[in-house]
């Protein structure tokens, strides 16, 4: 239990992602700290989330916005916060900072931002006004770090990592992840430079809603040639990813082309002493990256190296880093 937690009262505002939120408020809890946590978005739906990230159709959403976060500072009443913590915010806006002001005047309000600001539709000298309203602001983008001065904070490893895996991995690479973007296209391209290599590879291309792969079946035609059983439709449990994890020599990880941050699975693949192949050639500027760790690859002509590195272990500063611990005790750290 850490003293500097021991007793705080934390607010959490955060999307639900995977069971991130959950392993953050576990994590917070384990410091000492006492967490309420508040869902960011006002539904989870793929149509309510479809809303959200159309930009232009927000206003369609704004009452149902509004109902949530009245709903859910009225639960709040008569608890005050020492620290508040807003994550990647979609759906909460200018109103919603303005209101959490006035209910917890000696709350100290954050951000944190897990994704591009862009990507949530905050821009220019909106998204200026906007983080001028935080009492400190991180994020784990570089560009947008610099552009609109926010501290840069890598995110984290939320799991604990399994050992390696005993004798002969059964799979040269996996992927296990959402398709977005070009990642289909990507791992179609991946697979065909893996071609005559001794080992297989193992692919779980996740898509939210089938709803979804139409979408992509107009928009893509990567993915009009699949069928819509080369997807699934549920997260794989997580016991699951780690024994695929601890079957493969390599973890692919392609990052959204709109972004230059390192995502979850980049440190938790670090984390896990398994070699990375990532299409984010950003991960070269950053401390824990090594040659052997780490091979980037060319998103429009991914090729392997023969043989791929065997990767160097973290030092225990470098786990403690990329760990969730790490990353509470920085967000969180006084400031003053």
């Amino acid at each position: 239990m850490s003293s500097a937690f021991h007793g705080r009262r934390i607010l959490l505002i955060t999307p639900r992602f995977f069971g991130y939120e959950k392993a953050l408020c576990t994590a917070l809890e384990e410091l000492g700290a006492i967490v309420r946590h508040v869902d960011e978005r006002p539904g989870n739906s793929f149509a309510a989330k479809a809303l959200l990230r159309l930009h232009a159709l927000r206003p369609l959403v704004r009452p149902m916005v509004r109902s949530h976060y009245h709903k859910a500072f009225q639960s709040l009443e008569g608890e005050p916060f020492d620290d508040i913590l807003v994550i990647s915010p979609e759906a909460f806006g200018e109103a919603e900072l303005a209101r959490l002001r006035q209910l917890q005047p000696r709350a100290r309000i954050l951000l944190y931002m897990w994704d591009a600001l862009a990507n949530k539709g905050w821009e220019g000298a909106r998204a200026e006004r906007f983080i001028a309203g935080f009492d400190h602001a991180c994020s784990f983008d570089d560009a947008d770090a610099a552009r609109y001065r926010l501290e840069l904070r890598p995110l984290f490893c939320a799991w604990q990592q399994p050992a390696a895996g005993a004798g002969e991995p059964a799979f040269l690479f996996s992927f296990i992840g959402t398709i977005h973007s070009d990642r289909y296209r990507v791992l179609g391209a991946l697979q065909c430079a893996a071609q005559g290599r001794p080992l297989q590879t193992f692919l779980y291309p996740y898509l939210p809603s089938r709803k979804l792969y139409w979408f992509y079946w107009l928009t893509k035609p990567e993915v009009r040639a699949a069928s819509p059983e080369a997807f699934h439709y549920v997260p794989m449990p997580y016991g699951e990813v780690q024994t695929v994890f601890r079957s493969s020599q390599c973890i692919v990880d392609i990052e959204h082309p709109a972004q230059r941050g390192l995502t979850m699975r980049t440190l938790e693949v670090l984390s896990s002493g398994k070699h990375l192949i990532t299409t984010n050639p950003h991960i070269k500027a950053y401390p824990f990256y090594r040659p052997d760790r780490v091979t980037v690859i060319d998103r429009q002509a991914p090729s392997l190296p023969d043989p791929l590195p065997r990767p160097s272990p973290l030092t225990e500063a470098e786990r403690h880093t990329l760990s969730l611990r790490g990353w509470c005790e920085e967000i969180f750290r006084d400031r003053s």
